[in-house]
């Protein structure tokens, strides 16, 4: 599974706290990484060692998935691509919880390509196209 970095950054921060991320960042600079490596190394650890990348992985079940993207515009959106799938969430705590309601609406209807979880509107739940 390909994670973005910039995803991957932003939702570790707000998963675990501005103060945590950004001591660890502080220390990582203090190594002699710029900002934007120390960011991206933190939140890879952080994400291995707090089971965030396994929580990803279990939110989709059984459907493959093979990247993770921040959304643009107001919608989630898990969409299959080929034989696997690629999520758009959006960078915020509990994308993982989300996910999974995304997997679940495509799972339960296997000739539709696109889950999405809109944020503006509409009724609550997920939609099917």
């Amino acid at each position: 599974m390909q994670i973005d970095p910039a995803f991957l950054v932003a939702w570790v921060r707000a998963e675990l706290g501005e103060p945590l991320f950004d001591s660890l960042c502080a220390r990582a600079e203090e190594d002699g990484l710029e900002r934007d490596e120390a960011e991206l190394d933190v939140a890879e650890q952080l994400a291995a060692r707090r089971g965030l990348y396994d929580a990803l992985e279990k939110a989709v079940g059984d459907l493959p998935l093979a990247e993770v993207r921040e959304a643009r515009g107001a919608a989630e959106t898990l969409e299959r691509s080929g034989r696997s799938c690629v999520a758009a969430l959006r960078a915020t705590s509990g994308a993982a919880g989300r996910l999974s309601l995304l997997a679940q609406a495509l799972s339960l209807e296997p000739g539709k390509r696109v889950a999405e979880l809109s944020t503006l509107g509409g009724s609550p739940g997920c939609s099917t196209r």
